[in-house]
């Protein structure tokens, strides 16, 4: 996704290998003619959720062609970047200026706006969810509608939008129903943390029959040894003669 001048929208967008066309000069980019282009490579994952943004800036010269110097490991960048904001689906991976995984690569660069209205890694998120390039990833929806991007921006409806994917995802048939899975987690959780308490159980009582059993043994030799020490006196008396 290349941005506005200011920031504020996306200009054009384009598939990985429209991008690496476009780079080889196969494009007119005349509207950022003589200028630095700030970009984003997005990785989308299942439900057109974005998983990694990488924030990276070319140039383009005063004939709106881009600079074939760019070599930007993009998808390594994207595939090695740190933890960044969580869009819904968990934390997405973040390369940017200031959490670039190959530092060198920090200069062809930028740090995204961070606005409640209008920041750059939101607006990469609608603009993927509005799918305008017609991505099918598994399990994703087609494109949302305007309503679902307002719940988006306001906040809510996240259940909805979720119930609402599943359902697309899986149909009628296989309808499923958001507070059966989570019910269903919560069960296996339970399963699982009973199954540990078990085991931790188990084991104390084998530590603890352990620990008696040194006991016993110890409490053994320090008999023994009392024994031994008494034989000693015994004899070290007949050697001196006393009675």
């Amino acid at each position: 996704m290349l941005f506005d001048a200011d920031l504020s929208g996306i200009d054009s967008e384009y598939t990985a290998s429209d991008f690496e066309a476009l780079i080889g000069g196969g494009a007119d980019l005349s509207q950022f003619a003589a200028s630095v282009v700030k970009a984003a490579f997005a990785v989308v994952g299942a439900a057109l959720s974005v998983r990694a943004m990488v924030f990276f800036s070319f140039k383009v010269d005063e004939n709106g062609r881009a600079d074939r110097n760019f070599n930007l490991p993009l998808r390594y960048l994207a595939d090695n970047a740190g933890p960044g904001p969580d869009l819904g689906a968990g934390p997405i991976r973040l390369a940017c200026r200031g959490k670039c995984p190959v530092p060198w690569h920090s200069v062809n660069m930028w740090e995204p706006v961070a606005d409640s209205e209008h920041g750059s890694i939101d607006l990469v998120q609608k603009i993927v969810w509005r799918n305008r390039l017609g991505l099918k990833p598994s399990g994703a929806l087609n494109r949302m509608t305007d309503d679902d991007l307002e719940l988006v921006e306001n906040g809510k409806g996240s259940v909805q939008m979720m119930e609402a994917r599943l359902n697309e995802t899986f149909g009628e048939e296989g309808k499923l129903d958001l507070q059966n899975l989570i019910r269903q987690h919560n069960e296996r959780l339970s399963e699982v943390s009973s199954k540990y308490r078990e085991e931790m159980a188990e084991q104390q009582q084998t530590y603890l029959t352990q620990i008696r059993s040194c006991r016993e043994e110890i409490q053994a030799l320090k008999s023994e040894l009392r024994q031994e020490q008494q034989k000693s006196r015994r004899l070290q008396a007949l050697l001196r003669g006393d009675p």
